[in-house]
């Protein structure tokens, strides 16, 4: 159930943006908007991660990561590959890419220990220190609506909390993370 929540939970740590033209003021001057792996540049790198996930009702189980992201698809999208900081095993890759129609980030999670692909579309806000998202899914309890919020820090760590509820329910914490920089 842990990975579970993990990998659902997972899905929602992104946010994006593409290169384009946006042409607003209707003149032959435009301008160039900032691509996805430029949204999500303090999230580039190598980092140690602690991640708390719900394990049960009232309690968080503790899991330690090496995470690796890399700008990927000409720099369109980003690839984060999950490894157990233990033992360097494989856990799972969440590649992440706008959808020029709609501008929600599409978001595609493998799940090593079920051999699955899982995919989520979000609405993404860009923030001053970071962003935040809102999207629906389904899982063995039932649909949910989910918010997430991720910030970055001044020394180039980053945090994000992934909240859900459930028809009926309140805003209840399911994710909490914290990333810090390694040397690669």
């Amino acid at each position: 159930m842990i990975k579970t929540l993990l990998a659902s939970a997972t899905l929602a740590f992104a946010s994006g943006g593409a290169w384009g033209w946006d042409d607003d003021s209707g003149s032959q001057a435009a301008r160039m908007t900032p691509s996805l792996a430029d949204r999500l540049a303090p999230e580039l790198g190598r980092f140690a991660v602690i991640n708390r996930v719900v394990s049960g009702p009232g309690e968080m189980a503790e899991l330690h990561f090496t995470v690796d992201t890399r700008p990927a698809l000409g720099g369109q999208g980003v690839r984060t590959v999950w490894r157990d900081a233990e033992d360097g095993a494989f856990f799972g890759e969440l590649t992440r890419i706008l959808d020029p129609e709609t501008g929600e980030v599409v978001q595609h999670w493998f799940a090593a220990a079920r051999g699955e692909w899982a995919v989520t579309r979000q609405a993404v806000r860009f923030l001053a220190d970071g962003h935040g998202s809102e999207f629906t899914g389904e899982d063995g309890f039932g649909a949910f609506d989910a918010r997430t919020r991720t910030t970055h820090n001044a020394d180039g760590s980053y945090g994000w909390t992934i909240e859900r509820r459930y028809p009926g329910t309140e805003w209840f914490l399911v994710d909490r993370g914290e990333a810090v920089p390694v040397e690669d």
